[in-house]
C-alpha cells in the first residue's frame, strides 16, 4: 500500500476534510461505542442512521491477539508496533489501496482494501480490541492539493495516536514517532464518524449523486456543527443542486466556524461571479488567496486580475503559486495567459511547453503505478 493522505472528500473549486477542530481534551471527547452512541443520541441522531467506523468482529480480535501473542508481556507501545509490523507483513495480511473508498474497519478487513482513512480506522479497531485505548490525530503538515476537472481537492492526514503521560504517540503506516500533545489535534468518535460522511458525500458529489451527498453531509454537520469541511462539502452540494441561497449560507457557516477558510470563500467567488456580483467575487478570492498556499485559489484571483489589466498584481499571485507548487502544469497555462496579455509570445509559448511537458510526465507516472 502506498503512503498518501488518509483523508479525501470532494468539493467544487476548493475542499478540506480534516481541519483542526478545537476540542477541549480528550477527558470531555467520546471514545468508545458507549460514549459515541450516547453523544450520536445527544445530537439528536438515530445511531442507526450513523456509521460507527471502529466496531470490530470477532475475526478481527482474534486476528490482533494472535499478532501480539509473542509480546503479551511487553509495553502498549511494543504491541501496537508489532501490530503495525504485522500489517505491512504480505505473509499476515493484504490490503490494497483504494483512494475513492472510505470504509469501516469491519469493511476494510473483510475485503483486504479502501482508502488510508480505512486502513487507520482498521488500525484503531483492532487495537481497541486488544485493550489499548488508541484514536484518531490530525496532523499539522501542509495538505496535497490536487484538481479534477472542475474540482480541487485538498488532502489532509490523519493518523493514529497513543496518550501516554506526557506525550503521545503515532503511528503512520511505516513510521511512528512520538511529540508535544498541543502539536497535534485528537479527533474523537464522533468526528470521525463526521469524516466518514463527509467522504461518503464527497464521493457522492463526483458521482453526481447529489440526493445521497445532502444524506451523509447533514449527518455530518450534526455530528461535528463547528468543523468547516463539512459546511464547505454541503455548500458544493446544494450549488450543484442549484439552490445558490443554501450554498452560500452553508459556506458563511463554514467561515463562521473557520474565519478565512479559503475553500469557502473560493466557492463563493464562483458563485457571486456567476451571479454577475463581480466585486464580491473578486473580494472574496483575494481573502481567499492571501493566505492560501493552493495554487489553485491563486491562478483564479490571478485571472481576476488579468482580466481588470492588472498583469503586475496576476504576475504576483501566479509567483506565490509556482513557489508553493511548481510541478503543477496549471500555474505555467496560467503564466502563458499573462505572457500573451504582455506581448511577449516567446514567454508564452516557453510556458506552455512546460506545462505539456508536466502533464506528460504525470501521466508516465500514473501509468507506471497503474503497472
Amino acid at each position: 500500500m502506498n503512503r498518501t493522505t488518509c483523508a479525501r472528500a470532494v468539493a467544487a473549486v476548493a475542499i478540506l476534510l480534516v481541519a483542526g477542530v478545537a476540542r477541549a481534551g480528550l477527558e470531555t471527547q467520546a471514545f468508545g461505542y458507549e460514549q459515541w452512541e450516547r453523544a450520536v443520541r445527544e445530537r439528536g441522531l438515530d445511531p442507526r442512521d450513523v456509521v460507527y467506523p471502529f466496531l470490530v468482529s470477532d475475526e478481527m480480535a482474534a486476528w490482533a491477539e494472535e499478532q501480539i501473542r509473542p509480546h503479551a508481556t511487553m509495553s502498549q507501545e511494543a504491541k501496537l508496533l508489532a501490530l503495525q509490523r504485522a500489517f505491512f507483513d504480505s505473509g499476515e495480511f493484504s490490503f490494497a489501496y483504494d483512494e475513492q473508498r472510505t470504509l469501516t474497519a469491519e469493511e476494510a478487513f473483510a475485503s483486504g482494501h479502501g482508502n488510508c482513512m480505512s486502513f487507520t480506522s482498521l488500525f484503531v479497531a483492532m487495537s481497541r480490541s486488544l485493550g489499548i485505548p488508541t484514536f484518531l490525530l490530525a496532523v499539522k503538515r501542509e495538505p496535497e492539493i490536487e484538481k479534477e476537472d472542475d474540482l480541487v481537492i485538498v488532502n489532509r492526514h490523519v493518523v493514529v495516536g497513543f496518550r501516554m503521560p506526557t506525550k503521545v504517540y503515532y503511528f503512520d503506516f511505516y513510521v511512528t514517532g512520538s511529540g508535544p500533545y498541543i502539536n497535534k489535534t485528537v479527533v474523537d468518535d464522533v468526528v470521525a464518524s463526521a469524516i466518514y460522511h463527509t467522504n461518503h458525500g464527497g464521493l457522492a458529489i463526483r458521482e453526481d449523486d447529489l440526493e445521497e451527498a445532502l444524506r451523509h453531509l447533514e449527518i455530518a454537520i450534526a455530528l461535528a456543527p463547528e468543523w468547516a469541511p463539512a459546511w464547505v462539502n454541503l455548500g458544493v452540494a446544494h450549488s450543484r443542486l442549484g439552490d445558490i441561497d443554501s450554498a452560500l449560507s452553508a459556506h458563511q457557516k463554514a467561515l463562521v466556524v473557520d474565519p478565512g477558510n479559503s475553500s469557502a470563500l473560493t466557492n463563493m467567488a464562483h458563485i457571486f461571479r456567476d451571479m454577475g456580483r463581480e466585486d464580491e467575487a473578486r473580494a472574496a478570492l483575494k481573502a481567499a488567496a492571501d493566505g492560501s498556499r493552493n495554487p489553485f485559489t491563486l491562478i483564479a484571483i490571478a485571472d481576476v486580475e488579468m482580466m481588470r489589466g492588472s498583469l503586475d498584481q496576476a504576475r504576483r499571485y501566479l509567483k506565490r503559486a509556482r513557489w508553493w507548487d511548481g510541478k503543477e502544469p496549471e500555474v505555467y497555462d496560467a503564466l502563458a495567459r499573462l505572457a500573451r496579455l504582455e506581448g511577449d509570445e516567446a514567454k508564452a509559448a516557453k510556458n506552455s511547453q512546460k506545462a505539456a511537458e508536466l502533464r506528460q510526465r504525470a501521466l508516465e507516472n500514473s501509468d507506471e503505478f497503474l503497472n
